[in-house]
């Protein structure tokens, strides 16, 4: 239930805050996002580090990847600041990563997650920003904003 809550808190946001005109060119950043996480929680099967609790494993990684895995790439990249400086993208990525980890936070406290082995929230957080590193630069690389329709 609590996946599902979040799910729909998800695509509430998108409702509200996203840039529909340049779906075309935000999604594919998303896709490859919803990618990963579906990558990640394959080799999660194999080596542990985490584990959802309280309900189907397989709908708790589907509320996951087609809902925040969706919409927060999808966000970070529609609001990347346009003035591109070092100061001002460091915040940008220490706001946004702070969000994706408080949203992990409340799985921890809520107990809808647990680690396992030698996972805690310090890799976490470093991985968020891995990863958000990788979803700026697979937006970049592939000059994805020529997909927008003017």
């Amino acid at each position: 239930m609590f996946c599902l809550i979040g799910f729909v808190i998800s695509w509430i946001v998108w409702a509200i805050f996203s840039d529909k005109k340049r779906w075309r060119e935000l999604f594919v950043v998303s896709i490859f996002a919803s990618y990963l996480g579906c990558l990640t929680d394959v080799l999660i099967e194999h080596y542990p580090l985490w584990q959802y609790q309280g309900g189907n494993p397989l709908l708790l990684h589907f509320f996951d990847e087609f809902g925040w895995y969706i919409v927060v790439p999808y966000l970070f990249i529609q609001w990347f600041p346009q003035k591109k400086s070092f100061p001002r993208v460091f915040g940008y990525f220490l706001i946004w990563t702070g969000i994706t980890i408080a949203i992990e936070w409340i799985h921890l406290f809520t107990n809808h997650i647990v680690y396992k082995q030698w996972w805690n929230l310090g890799w976490s957080y470093t991985a968020d920003w891995i990863l958000f590193s990788l979803f700026y630069l697979f937006h970049k690389v592939f000059k994805l904003n020529r997909l927008t329709k003017k």
